[in-house]
């Protein structure tokens, strides 16, 4: 069996990170790259690590760059005083 692997588009790797943050909190290019691989789209570290980059400052989205890797979260809302 020749199974064919799906083109990744931003739009997966922005859906695929939303759904890892919403279920974990945070998420990086790794654990994004896993989830598109076993959905069944040809994903490759660099390509997502761009593209999740790009995707991020245009989405708000907070980055933590620890010097090997890139955590991605949704930033924090402010409390409203009351």
């Amino acid at each position: 069996m020749n199974a064919t692997l799906r083109q990744l588009t931003p739009a997966a790797v922005r859906l695929a990170a939303t759904t890892l943050i919403l279920a974990e909190g945070y998420t990086t290019t790794l654990c994004v790259k896993q989830f598109l691989r076993n959905r069944g789209y040809r994903a490759y570290q660099a390509e997502v690590s761009q593209w999740l980059f790009v995707i991020a400052g245009q989405q708000g989205w907070s980055v933590h760059d620890n010097g090997l890797f890139r955590v991605y979260y949704f930033p924090r809302l402010p409390l409203l005083p009351q």
